[in-house]
């Protein structure tokens, strides 16, 4: 008998899971219920995966009102909503929950979501896709058979790209630590992630500078308006102009966004004219300098932990492409990854490439397909180690880094000592 998932956020992320399973895992797995505050995104997703109205829910609140419907749950809302409706499913009594990073940007409420899971007796999985690509699993097999000694130091860059940053963080869900996460949690929580599984030792302190330098008011060029369709002189010149980002620009320039369509709009079908109007008057056509964000745009943390070895992890938000920067030193070696590609120097050999297997995009969309594979054997039964996987006890710790971060960053830089400032978990 096949197992059934329900989905709670039908974003670009739940229904990306939601086509995983239903392309590789339909034999053992069938969606059953979705949730979504949106009656569009319901209209528009459900009849793709054969949902009936009647197991379709505006609600969180309604969903749960109908008991546990489902062998699994996945949560792919938005990060302020992630506290309250898993402890809602936790409360309800579902058992396998997969749930969107960051858990939260509050450390009571993560921490009382880790102690209901182990009451309840419940696998609570958080997403921390990066884990589970074959590029990042071969980094980590490397480093765990002692072929490049003990870790000395890692140097690590998320470059995001300007123009998913200015997506994102600026015009998009994720712009404001008060109604969302600061971006080091909300983008960055990955590749702490890594580095702390890289390290398996304790992170003792933390320290980080950083800031909001330019999508501020005062960096506005002159003749700029509030919307980038709104008679803006500076227009020609400027990278984040949202028209040709979304619009007008060749894809080679305005990479993934240019096919965005559902999230400008909240509309799975779009005409020409829903685009151009969704650009002049919405969210996704502001400028950048003119709109509500305060998260950094960039930042630096230097991590020191237990064993002595140092981390310093760098999110750049003005690459002109998206890509992940790794340099791994140990004793008797290094590790030097960009992108995808991999190579390794021990000292006094010769430098090799190691194949990973990964394609080219950066381990995200692999990670994506392997975290869903991950959750469908746990759900079936066909797995029952949880050696690796990202479970709400191993994300404590990124968390907390995070969080850290930014109290030293708030505070000058001083170094955060974790088991001073969070105390004993």
């Amino acid at each position: 008998m096949k197992k059934t998932v329900s989905v709670i956020g039908l974003g670009n992320r739940g229904t990306e899971y939601m086509g995983f399973i239903k392309a590789f895992h339909s034999k053992k797995v069938e969606l059953h219920s979705l949730c979504d505050i949106r009656q569009q995104a319901l209209d528009d997703i459900a009849p793709d995966f054969g949902i009936p109205k009647e197991r379709c829910y505006l609600s969180p609140e309604e969903f749960f009102a109908q008991g546990v419907v489902s062998d699994g749950l996945i949560i792919s809302t938005q990060d302020a909503s992630h506290y309250e409706i898993t402890k809602a499913a936790l409360e309800t009594g579902y058992k396998t929950i997969l749930l969107e990073k960051p858990v939260s940007g509050n450390h009571d409420e993560y921490i009382e979501l880790r102690d209901l899971a182990k009451e309840k007796g419940a696998l609570l999985i958080i997403c921390h896709v990066l884990r589970y690509s074959n590029y990042y699993s071969r980094i980590k097999k490397i480093i765990s058979s002692g072929a490049i000694g003990d870790i000395v130091s890692i140097n690590h860059t998320e470059n995001v790209g300007y123009f998913h940053f200015a997506h994102s963080f600026v015009r998009g869900n994720w712009p404001n630590e008060f109604t969302s996460t600061p971006s080091i949690l909300a983008k960055c929580c990955h590749d702490i992630d890594l580095i702390a599984w890289f390290m398996d030792s304790p992170c003792v302190s933390v320290s980080s500078e950083g800031g909001l330098r330019h999508f501020r008011k005062e960096n506005a060029p002159e003749g700029a308006t509030a919307y980038c369709m709104g008679g803006c002189k500076a227009k020609k010149d400027c990278p984040y102009d949202a028209e040709a980002l979304y619009i007008t620009d060749p894809f080679y320039k305005a990479k993934f966004i240019k096919h965005m369509k559902r999230t400008l709009t909240g509309k799975k079908v779009n005409s020409k004219e829903d685009i151009v109007n969704a650009i002049k008057g919405g969210d996704y056509g502001r400028c950048v300098y003119y709109c509500d964000n305060n998260v950094c745009d960039h930042q630096m943390v230097t991590m020191k932990f237990e064993n002595g070895a140092v981390a310093v992890l760098n999110m750049n938000g003005f690459s002109d492409k998206m890509f992940r920067e790794c340099h791994i030193v140990g004793t008797k070696g290094e590790l030097i990854g960009y992108g995808t590609k991999l190579k390794m120097r021990i000292f006094g050999g010769k430098a090799t490439t190691v194949h990973t297997g990964s394609p080219g995009v950066g381990g995200h969309v692999e990670g994506d397909i392997r975290l869903v594979s991950g959750f469908v054997k746990l759900l079936c039964g066909d797995r029952t180690d949880l050696t690796d996987i990202t479970t709400i006890e191993a994300t404590v710790i990124s968390h907390d880094i995070a969080l850290a971060s930014e109290v030293s960053r708030k505070n000058g830089g001083v170094p955060v000592i974790l088991k001073d400032y969070f105390g004993k978990e």
